[in-house]
């Protein structure tokens, strides 16, 4: 029986395959965006207080803060609804394969559990967190008077029953149908394990009668030594930029309900300095580390192209396949792509829509509101319209260097060719 690698192409998964990516950078987004605000509050206040003052900053970054608790919530209950909808996408793809071919190694991980069984467990944490927050707006309204005339309270409170309510039905839903669809999954599996064997002995057979080529310089240069050591400093650096931040922040106050503490000079001078020099640190390492991302990008972009160009010919070779396993099976440069602008789009939302909420004058909220919700739709976009190009760029790769099954950095935990777990039937 004959059994090959093949790249899986389906419009449908390559939509929520970006729209998943998309959530990935708004939470990433979410997450600088707090952190930005923390250090910049901290070290106008501490270090640069009259220009602080004068600017009046402190409204935009306390409102700032509510934004970033809402869009926290959102995603956080939106993200696990958006991975539970690209896992039942990509099964319904891989079923349309034909038979002999086998889908790449990230892929069949991802599909070592029904995704039945993945929504049934996302629902149900759903549902617990949305019974918590409706029963504390539930006790704050029966205690407190002025919530309980406050019409957003009841707003919360009804709209955490009615989300607790659909988490628990399609709990109940996807309970029947992880026993229902097991035998089809099943088959799938089983189909798995006796064809990636045979695949792998395959192009390590094709690989071994093609002719040895010269490694393309631009495939090798630089290398990950080089860039690991690059990431290396520029965490290293970060880290200790953050502890010297954290340091200043406890000598000024111990704890967050203790009163500032007020030092003789020239400790009470240093720790001003520490503050700003620290947060100084911070920004250069986030500049530097951007720079460091978007070469690495760029870098990754050129050399997918320069790939697909090389192997078009169709002319089977052989060279180190290590060398490819990345391209092959980690995010493509256009999901990073799309990771960064949506990250950056969820920056300018929350400081907008925070800037909207203190009412700040001399500051229109608009463009950064407008800025934000382009670069989200256009890196989804960029992530979407990938999909095709993806997988047919994927493919002839395939088809002229054989690289077996290629896997992600960590998938190292089963020799190559192994089945994904089952899951164990359920005693009735």
């Amino acid at each position: 029986m004959r059994a090959v690698f093949a790249e899986v192409s389906s419009p449908g998964w390559s939509f929520w395959r970006a729209a998943a990516d998309g959530c990935i950078g708004l939470m990433v987004g979410t997450l600088y965006a707090f952190l930005g605000i923390l250090v910049a509050g901290i070290v106008g206040e501490e270090a640069l207080s009259s220009l602080y003052g004068e600017l009046d900053l402190d409204p935009v970054f306390r409102a700032s803060m509510g934004v970033f608790l809402v869009a926290s919530a959102v995603l956080g209950f939106g993200t696990p609804l958006v991975f539970v909808a690209e896992r039942f996408a990509a099964l319904r793809a891989v079923e349309r394969m034909p038979g002999g071919t086998v889908p790449p190694r990230p892929l069949r991980l991802a599909l070592s559990s029904s995704p039945y069984a993945l929504m049934r467990t996302t629902t149900t944490v759903l549902f617990w967190c949305a019974a918590g927050i409706g029963a504390f707006f539930a006790l704050a309204a029966v205690f407190t008077e002025d919530l309980r005339e406050d019409r957003e309270t009841w707003i919360l409170l009804g709209g955490s029953v009615a989300l607790a309510a659909i988490c628990w039905a399609l709990r109940a839903g996807s309970g029947a149908l992880v026993h229902r669809s097991l035998g089809r999954l099943e088959a799938r599996w089983g189909a798995w394990k006796r064809d990636v064997p045979v695949a792998v002995a395959a192009d390590r057979q094709r690989r071994q009668v093609s002719v040895e080529v010269p490694v393309p310089g631009w495939l090798v240069t630089p290398g990950a030594t080089l860039i690991g050591r690059i990431a290396k400093v520029l965490s290293v650096a970060t880290v200790v930029a953050l502890g010297g931040f954290m340091l200043s922040v406890f000598l000024r106050q111990q704890c967050r309900s203790c009163e500032p503490v007020y030092w003789d000079q020239p400790i009470e001078n240093g720790i001003d300095v520490l503050s700003l020099s620290s947060g100084v640190a911070i920004l250069s390492c986030a500049v530097l580390g951007l720079a460091a991302w978007i070469g690495g990008v760029a870098l990754q972009a050129v050399r997918e192209v320069a790939l697909a160009r090389w192997v078009r010919d169709g002319g089977a070779r052989r060279i180190d396949v290590s060398l490819i396993e990345p391209l092959l099976a980690e995010n493509r440069a256009a999901a990073r792509l799309e990771h960064g602008l949506c990250a950056a789009g969820a920056i300018a939302l929350i400081l907008g829509w925070g800037v909207s909420w203190a009412q700040a004058e001399g500051v229109d909220p608009a463009p950064l509101v407008i800025i934000g919700a382009v670069l989200i739709v256009v890196g989804v976009l960029v992530g979407w319209l990938d999909g095709g190009r993806r997988a047919r760029e994927r493919q002839e790769i395939r088809d002229a260097l054989f690289p077996g099954d290629a896997a992600r950095a960590g998938d190292e935990t089963k020799p190559r060719g192994d089945s994904v777990r089952r899951p164990r039937r359920r005693r009735r």
